[in-house]
């Protein structure tokens, strides 16, 4: 008793002789806050890596299982269509997750928030791996998406608040490195397992570097938040939350299971996009109304400008990382014949490309304009998807170097100013929301990317077969000289002329299907490179701001 009465007097004595330090009276939350800000700056750089591998799992999850579905589909017994929820469960709770994760991260502070994060992604992503049925793998898919979403948003909240502004373009650019590079060099990843091993290997391989994460964040950094920080969060928004699911979980299966049951023609799809409709009409109505005094998701923030234009920015950067990624991936595998594993190797030069202009934004952020950046990075990464339009059947992997390095350098030279010239807009207050709002419009962006572009190319590949089909006649020279040639070949190998018409023909067909589809896949680069370069129009609405300008930071 005398002993405890003791420790109490002397913590006391401690916390009132730090309160007046510098003669500067504190509250003890103000002193606990000060202890964790010096704590977290011995161990940054630490905390930093932790931070970026956590963020690499995370980005790298959603591309490395595209080569893996069919050898699961096969495994699990089911269709390929059914197998794709896998991946649509997955995003669906991450976008309704992700716009929230700032108030989780205000209400149970951001570390004990991480810290159960990315226990919960690795749990769930170990149990997909023994999971014997279809049914449980999109169950635990649907805990690792709600579980994932901090791993980026919260990060880069933590990582604007513990380093100080000067080196806010070099940290933010390191962080970078998970967002555009991961999506690269997963499909590689992912088909060299499948090849050499099978897919549940691809669900735990990543057990290490989750151990490594969640060990470092457990260890190294300190929470700043306070009894009364989390309190000022308020209750939990309910109804808050039933919106935001209604709005953006239906929005996503909408754009995840359109095109494979025929949009609005399916009655599932448009009851689906009528709830999303209302669901996030209804969401902006009561986040912004004046009774909800604890608004799970912070849309206020959106009256900066800047915020605004930036999110856009990022909605065009997410088609770009996760549209063209996809795009690319199936043309070389099912047009011009690539393994899964050259695929996967033909992406690589869009990694590098990555690299060297993280690195550039690295070095010049503080001394150069965020907006400069933003816009060279658009105008080359729209050059760059440009090139990508000019594929044929003979293009191999080298001839397509130069414009996947242009397409990633562009995207890694926007990726992170855009961070910068938002984050530099709002309050220090407003970063955790910020961070949030600018991750939902990457990730919907390549949800939207991925869902109309592959709309696209269906289309365009019907339109552009009858549109070849209708010249193919006996007035068309160019095809007379080659069906003939063909029946000739034909009927020299012992084939009736019979036979031989009809193999040609065949022959004749099968080309202009390829050239149909593989014209399609050209324009739908086109068009990916007509929405990065008119992106720029938005650079107009942001602030000037350099990584020294005005951060969210605490320091």
């Amino acid at each position: 008793m005398v002993a405890n009465n003791v420790e109490a007097n002397y913590m006391e004595e401690t916390v009132t002789l730090e309160a007046v330090k510098d003669g500067k009276p504190r509250s003890a939350s103000q002193v606990d806050a000060h202890s964790a800000q010096e704590l977290n700056a011995k161990y940054r750089w630490l905390i930093l890596f932790a931070l970026v591998i956590s963020a690499i799992l995370e980005v790298m999850d959603s591309s490395i299982l595209n080569v893996a579905l069919p050898q699961m589909a096969g495994t699990l017994g089911t269709t390929m269509n059914d197998i794709a929820w896998v991946s649509t469960a997955y995003l669906l709770a991450n976008v309704v997750v992700l716009p929230m994760s700032a108030w989780l991260a205000q209400r149970f502070g951001r570390k004990p928030y991480l810290l159960i994060s990315i226990l919960l992604f690795t749990i769930a992503r170990l149990l997909c791996a023994f999971s014997p049925s279809l049914g449980l793998v999109i169950v635990w898919r649907l805990v690792q998406g709600a579980a994932g979403a901090a791993l980026i948003a919260t990060s880069q909240a933590v990582i604007a608040d513990i380093f100080p502004k000067k080196q806010q373009g070099m940290v933010q650019s390191l962080f970078g490195l998970g967002l555009v590079v991961a999506p690269a060099v997963a499909p590689l990843l992912g088909g060299w397992i499948v090849e050499q091993y099978n897919w549940q290997l691809i669900f735990y391989v990543h057990l290490p570097v989750a151990l490594v994460s969640l060990g470092l964040i457990w260890r190294l950094f300190t929470d700043n938040s306070t009894q009364e920080s989390r309190t000022a969060a308020g209750k939990l928004d309910g109804l808050g939350v039933v919106f935001l699911a209604m709005g953006l979980g239906s929005l996503q299966y909408v754009l995840e299971e359109g095109q494979r049951n025929d949009w609005f023609n399916d009655t599932t799809i448009t009851s689906f996009a009528t709830l999303s409709v209302i669901g996030i009409i209804a969401l902006i109505v009561w986040e912004l109304h004046p009774a909800n005094k604890s608004p799970v998701v912070n849309l206020r923030v959106y009256a900066n400008p800047s915020l605004a234009a930036a999110v856009v920015i990022s909605f065009a950067v997410g088609i770009g990382i996760y549209g063209v990624n996809l795009i690319f991936a199936v043309l070389v595998q099912n047009i011009l014949g690539y393994t899964a594993i050259k695929s996967g190797m033909a992406l690589v030069p869009m990694g590098v490309g990555s690299l060297i202009s993280l690195a550039i934004v690295a070095a010049v952020s503080n001394k150069v304009d965020a907006r400069l950046l933003i816009v060279c990075g658009l105008v080359i990464g729209g050059i760059g998807a440009w090139m990508l339009g000019f594929n044929t059947l003979d293009t191999d992997i080298p001839d397509t170097w130069i414009g996947l390095g242009m397409v990633g350098f562009g995207i890694g030279g926007s990726v992170m100013p855009v961070t910068i010239a938002a984050l530099g807009a709002l309050r220090p207050s407003e970063s955790g929301d910020g961070a949030a709002q600018l991750g939902l419009g990457r990730q919907l962006g390549g949800s939207f990317g991925i869902a109309l572009l592959n709309t696209y190319i269906s289309h365009m590949s019907d339109f552009n077969r009858c549109y070849l089909v209708e010249r193919i006649n006996t007035a068309n020279s160019v095809f007379t000289q080659t069906w003939q040639g063909l029946v000739g070949y034909m009927a020299i190998h012992g084939h009736s002329l019979t036979d031989a018409q009809r193999m040609a023909l065949h022959v004749i067909d099968l080309e202009i299907s390829l050239q149909s589809v593989l014209k399609a896949y050209n324009s739908a680069f086109q068009i990916v490179a007509v929405v990065f370069i008119s992106c720029n129009l938005l650079v107009l609405l942001l602030k000037k701001s350099k990584a020294t300008g005005n951060m969210p930071v605490g320091h």
